[in-house]
């Protein structure tokens, strides 16, 4: 997904769509991608859709409206009402409103605010997706679909309007799903298993390495601990059990607890091999805190 306009993918795939939505879903389609004034509607798309958009509305916009395109913009003239759009929209969002199906015309309209009003953040970067929605009427709509299609989204104020946001794939993979994208949605969801498994993998190997590091350290403490307490005039502290350990972790510095345990005969247990490890432990820090005392 690296270097590819993702958000541009996306809303060819919606151009797609589109082209197969029934009369009243392009209407509603229509009524979710215009801007602009009531009776001089425009669309502002990112230049790589500008001709998609283009073919599309000769394709759909009746014969005597006229499209001209200017820079990023293209202006719909000539017996063209968007507030009439408007006006269906809402009496199609009343009449179905409860229903458990019928949702097209509510799916066309997100449909059409997302070619013109989306963004949806690269997976391969992170996991955003929004919508900036300017005035009072569409923010209003908006929310009424979304409820409908039981999608729920974050939203703040900014002097423009509100900005209605998704930061969880979780919830992302939903939207898109809802919108009939479902070859996104499952390029999301193996994306999410992939960066899961990749994160549990991770999360094994760092436990693994800090536990192997700690293993490493305690035995370099032990091997320290010996060696100074082999080096004391008076050797007389030692037990029979203490010293072999002693010498056979001497011997066999880089084995583990339970590999050093099995070097003896008979075996030790891996807490008997503790348990004389944590006594040498406490007779150095005897006999060495007394003879530091005697010093001082």
């Amino acid at each position: 997904m690296a270097g590819v306009d993702y958000g541009a993918t996306l809303k060819r795939e919606i151009f797609s769509i589109a082209r197969q939505h029934m009369p009243c879903c392009l209407q509603s389609f229509l009524a979710g991608l215009l801007r602009g004034s009531a009776h001089q509607p425009q669309i502002k798309v990112r230049r790589s859709l500008h001709r998609h958009l283009q073919l599309f509305l000769q394709e759909v916009l009746p014969p005597d409206a006229t499209i001209e395109g200017g820079g990023t913009e293209i202006l719909v003239e000539k017996n063209f009402d968007q507030l009439e759009l408007r006006q269906k929209l809402v009496e199609r969002i009343k009449r179905m409103d409860g229903s458990a199906s019928g949702k097209h015309c509510q799916r066309a309209f997100l449909h059409g605010l997302f070619i013109s009003r989306g963004y949806i953040q690269n997976p391969g970067r992170g996991y955003h997706l929004e919508f900036r929605l300017p005035g009072r009427w569409l923010p209003v709509a908006f929310r009424t679909v979304c409820r409908q299609l039981r999608m729920r989204f974050a939203e703040y104020k900014t002097e423009a309007g509100t900005c209605f946001y998704l930061k969880s794939i979780r919830r992302i993979i939903k939207f898109l799903n809802r919108l009939g994208l479902f070859e996104k949605s499952l390029e999301l969801s193996d994306l999410k298993a992939t960066r899961s498994l990749l994160s549990m993998v991770n999360r094994q190997v760092n436990f693994e390495t800090a536990n192997i590091n700690r293993l490493i350290d305690a035995a370099e403490e032990s091997i320290n601990q010996i060696r100074e307490l082999l080096t004391f005039e008076d050797q007389e502290f030692w037990t029979e059990s203490l010293r072999q350990l002693s010498m056979m972790r001497l011997k066999y510095p880089h084995d583990s607890i339970e590999a050093l345990g099995q070097r003896f005969e008979p075996p030790l247990s891996k807490s008997a091999v503790n348990h004389r490890l944590r006594r040498i432990k406490s007779l150095h820090a005897k006999v060495f805190g007394k003879n530091q005392q005697k010093t001082g």
